[in-house]
């Protein structure tokens, strides 16, 4: 079958639009409907989102009244953090080396852990308002995090990393294959 222009009635011909105008067009559509594991996503994204910005806030006012460092003791000591060091604090330690000369270590923490809540609130709302463009920014966002949970799942087997990687590969798979994500774009 030829591809290309096809023929008109009268003769003129009807071209496609480019991938570029139909995937604008697809962005700012709205989503024909919300079904229940949508509604379950709209309720885990914004759930995290509070939950991130409460504990930014919460590691500012520890530090600022001089508990920080007892409430880190404790979280290493109970949270088995001090068994290994992962994929997220090599780079936690990387940011830190980098910016640590412009901003106390801890409002560096805080701030990309709000930059973090916000991504994550953004894709709670998107959802919410059935917009397509938050289906597809939800997908790309945790789809990119993927091969850090898994390299932190490598790394050391636990139930938590476990079933926070099986959720996040759920999403992005029901997502991109029940929402027809990239499809015809």
């Amino acid at each position: 079958m030829p591809s290309g222009p096809v023929p008109r009635a009268a003769g003129r011909l009807k071209r496609r639009p480019g991938w570029l105008s139909r995937f604008r067009a697809e962005l700012g559509s709205i989503a024909v409907e919300q079904d229940p594991i949508v509604r379950l996503i709209i309720v885990e994204r914004l759930v995290k989102a509070t939950v991130l910005l409460v504990v930014a806030v919460s590691l500012v006012a520890a530090d600022r009244m001089g508990y920080l460092p007892v409430w880190a003791n404790w979280a290493q000591e109970e949270l088995n953090l001090s068994a290994g060091r992962g994929m997220i604090a090599r780079v936690l330690t990387w940011a830190v080396d980098q910016l640590g000369h412009l901003l106390p270590h801890v409002t560096i923490v805080s701030l990309a852990i709000v930059l973090y809540a916000a991504l994550e609130a953004t894709e709670g709302v998107g959802l919410a308002m059935r917009r397509r463009w938050a289906e597809y920014l939800t997908v790309l966002a945790t789809a990119v995090l993927i091969p850090f949970e898994v390299v932190e799942v490598l790394h050391r087997l636990t139930p938590l990393r476990v079933g926070a990687l099986l959720v996040n590969v759920a999403i992005v798979l029901y997502l991109a294959y029940r929402k027809r994500l990239f499809v015809d774009v």
